[in-house]
């Protein structure tokens, strides 16, 4: 009959492997491992987080220079087909800081690709990655400027009432008759990070299962 100290140094080098094969303290086969990156893993989030809250402000920002300009879309056809806004948002005292530095002042902005294509799962993933990621910024004195939103460090304002006027336009693409319906301004931002991990993990898991299935038993 094994002594209690023999027992006590088994169960002690077993439960150090983890590979436990028999009997308590087994290691279950699915366990979640741990996220390896954890603080990377975050600073991607409040990165990705960003990025879609100034996508939010110039998407608002070109939905009013499309009312301003009378123009039916925010493309870059409509917006090469019309006047410039005339709306005092696009006066010059709004404008984008970019990662080098520079002020953009902005006096008229439309997204460069704003439309979800139609097709299987990946074409509409791959469309939805990059839909309304670029942007074209005019500039009061006639310069073009045409920059991703990772360059995009600070929308810089000169009067609190632009910023107020700012997130009236971005409730523009909410449409009429949602009065009640409003959330806080960044609120988008945050539910489309949530919704594209989400998307995300589906995707993983639907590859996953593919692969178990293709392996052969």
């Amino acid at each position: 009959m094994p002594k209690p100290s023999d027992l006590h140094d088994h169960s002690e080098s077993l439960t150090s492997s983890g590979e436990l094969a028999h009997g308590y303290g087994q290691t279950p086969s699915h366990a979640t491992p741990p996220d390896p990156y954890p603080i990377a893993r975050v600073q991607i989030r409040r990165d990705v987080f960003w990025q879609n809250v100034c996508r939010e402000i110039l998407m608002g920002l070109a939905a009013a220079a499309a009312e301003s300009a009378g123009r039916t879309g925010i493309g870059p056809t409509d917006a090469e087909m019309s006047p410039s806004p005339t709306s005092e948002l696009f006066d010059g005292r709004m404008a984008v800081m970019t990662a080098a530095g520079q002020r953009i002042p902005i006096a008229d902005v439309y997204p460069v690709f704003a439309y979800s294509m139609l097709g299987n799962d990946e074409v509409r993933s791959r469309s939805d990655d990059i839909q309304c990621t670029v942007f074209r910024i005019t500039t009061p004195g006639g310069e073009n400027f045409t920059l991703p939103i990772s360059q995009i460090i600070s929308v810089h304002s000169l009067s609190q009432s632009l910023i107020e006027k700012m997130e009236q336009a971005q409730e523009l693409l909410e449409g009429p008759g949602k009065e009640d319906d409003r959330v806080p301004f960044g609120f988008a931002a945050y539910t489309s990070l949530a919704r594209s991990e989400q998307q995300s993990r589906q995707q993983q898991d639907r590859e996953t299962q593919n692969n178990d299935q293709n392996t052969p038993s």
